[in-house]
């Protein structure tokens, strides 16, 4: 029997490459696809919420299952973080380069890391538009319409309860987005300009830089800051809601207070001495 001398001969590093891009594509598409729709769907059942309720229809006539509303005013939140999931693939297969950092150096430490293509400040502004104007139709209007005697679901019933409920969770959720979206953009127009600036007085391995890069590169600390802030002022305007000042303004206080910490953790965050484009694993 003759012997099969055949060799199969190896990908060649180009069509490794091709292949990861198309792979890369494909994800990225899916992944901003899924985040989209999974959006769309949310603010519309967000929406259809207030609205049917506002009208004294309770969820619970509406879905016979769900007697509380609480998995149905939850499904838009769960379905934000299916966008959520989805853009994080898609925007990190699209605008991101995954690689090593082999450890060299306590200044870049994390085991994988990820640099992103950063968007445009006019597609940034945009997005902070987006998530104040969502804020405001969920929390500031439902409230001034109460006042003007337009939104009025029959006080104490369920309807009014889970009308309300859901201008709480959403005021949170629409609040917060919007906190970390105005301090990421400032973190954007500020942090390059600044780390240039004050490159030379960052030591490699001093505590103050591993302190920055641990709280601010890694765990991106003011942007959970900022979504505190934003959180709770974002509450601050149901006070008129409740007939209390008291409620108002320390939720007002409160967001402004965090407010301050985390614009001023952001405008120091270059003392990481790490690109503001990098994301890196904290191992």
């Amino acid at each position: 029997m003759a012997e099969d001398t055949r060799t199969v001969t190896p990908p060649s590093q180009a069509d490794r490459g091709e292949r990861a891009a198309t792979s890369r594509r494909v994800v990225g598409i899916g992944g901003n696809v899924v985040g989209v729709v999974a959006l769309l769907v949310a603010l519309a059942a967000v929406a259809a919420i207030l609205g049917f309720t506002n009208q004294g229809v309770s969820i619970g006539s509406v879905f016979e299952d769900d007697s509380a509303g609480t998995m149905t005013i939850a499904s838009p939140f769960l379905l934000l973080l299916l966008a959520t999931t989805g853009f994080f693939f898609g925007q990190f297969a699209t605008r991101g380069r995954w690689g090593s950092s082999g450890k060299t150096s306590v200044l870049s430490s994390g085991s994988f890391r990820v640099d992103l293509r950063p968007v445009s400040v006019v597609l940034h502004v945009l997005f902070l538009l987006a998530s104040v104007a969502v804020w405001v139709l969920v929390c500031p209007v439902p409230v001034l319409l109460e006042t003007a005697g337009t939104v009025n679901p029959p006080p104490g019933s369920s309807a009014a309860k889970q009308f309300w409920f859901t201008v709480v969770v959403y005021s949170v959720v629409t609040g917060a987005l919007a906190g970390v979206i105005a301090v990421s953009l400032l973190k954007k127009l500020t942090y390059n300009r600044f780390l240039e600036r004050g490159r030379a007085s960052i030591v490699d391995g001093s505590p103050a830089q591993v302190a920055w890069r641990r709280l601010s590169h890694i765990w991106r600390g003011e942007l959970v800051l900022a979504g505190l802030a934003g959180a709770a002022l974002g509450l601050s305007p149901l006070g008129i809601h409740l007939d209390s000042a008291s409620y108002a303004f320390a939720f007002a206080g409160a967001g402004v207070a965090l407010l301050v910490a985390s614009v001023a953790m952001g405008l120091n965050a270059w003392r990481s001495g790490l690109p503001v484009e990098r994301v890196e694993s904290y191992t």
